[in-house]
């Protein structure tokens, strides 16, 4: 709708400026014809004169002079001078202003020019006084009233051009009145057009924004519910690392040590169930140790009973011993007082690079460091091993940049940062900042007062 009315509005335009164009170049060119015929009009009655007083003047000169060889050359100037004001006559009858008075001009000067032509005749036997009324009565009389003709042929033709510099200034304000009109309408149309983009692009922003606003409560309460999935994950994983550790594991404990006493009993007696025994023991104390494993992946006890540095230093100590890469820790003097959400925050994060150097970086070394810096902490953990893209945990999140999404998503629910900076064979850094409250030193001395 608004690109059809800005195309009707950029149309009208278009077509008012064409129209000037036509309309100026068609008051030019009349004005420009009018003028020429006017000026040729002007042009051709002044040499019609003039060819006329050439003509008497040709006349005088024979009649003060009547010699045979004198009327010769008489004839020949009178043959040209009516030669030529015959064409001048055609010239103005093309010209056709004053096309009313034409016949009667033609016909002055057609007797005109029949004087002229008589006069040797005429005058051959008459005396210098006979001959000056002659010129008086035929020839001054004629020319002045050809003059008077030539004179209302002129005053036709003024007239004439007058009517037509009135036709067309008539003509200009009609065209000037019809451009306006077009020009109007398309002002009007443009305000139309202007109004109706300006309240559809109201309507549109209006619009938007209540969507942003939507996209934006949706989006905090995808977070929220996201914090509150890993809030519940971490419960679950707590409760069921305290199930294996309280139950299974105690089970398995007490019949570890029974099957060794039953081992004791039957070693000296029966030799081959003590070496069965001997082999459930040992199967025993492996699935021991594989539930403690379990519950150190689910939720390390380390982290609750002895605080985020003993379990930073478990995960690094584990990942050298299982990997054989040396991994070194740097931590702050005091980490005891970080709030337990920013504790299991930073345990994951490590625990989720340092399982991604494992398996994808094939890294040398890897250093891990925990520094505080007001009411902020920050975590980073750097290798030297191959690196990846800096799209590629966007392109693809199961490959060397596995666990980055839901890091960032840790991160978030914290109101924290999480920046991946990695190259092709430039090794990885994850750097992780979280803003915190210290806990009250009332709480530290009783943690059940700091969990909610």
């Amino acid at each position: 709708m608004i690109r059809a009315g800005f195309g009707l509005v950029l149309g009208l335009l278009l077509f008012s400026t064409v129209e000037a164009y036509r309309i100026q170049r068609g008051f030019s060119d009349e004005a420009a014809l009018i003028y020429h015929r006017h000026n040729a009009q002007d042009d051709a009655i002044y040499r019609l004169r003039r060819q006329l007083w050439l003509g008497a003047n040709s006349s005088r000169d024979f009649l003060m002079n009547p010699a045979p060889d004198r009327e010769i050359e008489y004839r020949k100037h009178l043959r040209l001078s009516r030669e030529l004001s015959g064409k001048l006559l055609r010239q103005l009858d093309e010209l056709g202003n004053g096309s009313e008075v034409t016949p009667r001009l033609r016909t002055k000067l057609h007797e005109y020019w029949d004087v002229l032509d008589r006069v040797p005749q005429d005058t051959g036997p008459m005396t210098n006084q006979q001959r000056y009324d002659y010129v008086q009565r035929e020839i001054a009389a004629r020319r002045s009233t050809l003059g008077d003709v030539l004179h209302e042929f002129a005053e036709v033709s003024r007239k004439v051009f007058r009517e037509n510099e009135e036709a067309l200034s008539a003509s200009r304000r009609e065209n000037a009145l019809h451009l306006l009109f077009i020009l109007g309408l398309s002002l009007v149309l443009a305000f139309a057009v202007a109004a109706f983009s300006l309240a559809h692009s109201e309507s549109l922003e209006r619009k938007t924004e209540k969507q942003y606003a939507e996209v934006a409560r949706a989006r905090a309460g995808l977070q929220q519910l996201a914090a509150r999935l890993m809030d519940i994950q971490e419960e679950e994983r707590t409760r069921i690392s305290r199930e294996l550790h309280d139950e299974i594991g105690q089970a398995l404990a007490t019949l570890r040590m029974e099957i060794s006493r039953a081992e004791s009993a039957a070693r000296d007696r029966l030799p081959e169930v003590a070496a069965r025994l001997g082999r459930a023991r040992s199967l025993a104390e492996k699935t021991v140790q594989t539930v403690r494993n379990m519950c150190s992946l689910l939720r390390p006890s380390l982290l609750d009973d002895l605080g985020l540095g003993a379990a930073l230093e478990w995960l690094a100590e584990d990942f050298t011993e299982r990997t054989g890469v040396p991994c070194t820790l740097h931590l702050p003097e005091s980490s005891e007082d970080l709030p337990d959400p920013v504790k299991t925050c930073v345990y994951r994060v490590v625990q989720e690079s340092l399982h991604n150097c494992e398996k994808h970086a094939y890294a040398s070394a890897v250093h891990v460091d925990v520094t505080r810096a007001g009411p902020s902490l920050s975590v980073s953990v750097e290798d030297n091993g191959v690196g990846f893209a800096g799209d590629a945990a966007r392109r693809s999140p199961g490959k060397n940049c596995y666990g980055i999404p839901g890091m960032r998503e840790r991160a978030t629910a914290l109101e924290g940062t999480l920046e991946v900076a990695s190259s092709p064979g430039g090794g990885t850094r994850i750097r992780l900042v979280l803003p915190f409250e210290p806990v009250p030193e009332r709480a530290l001395l009783n943690p059940a007062e700091a969990r909610p």
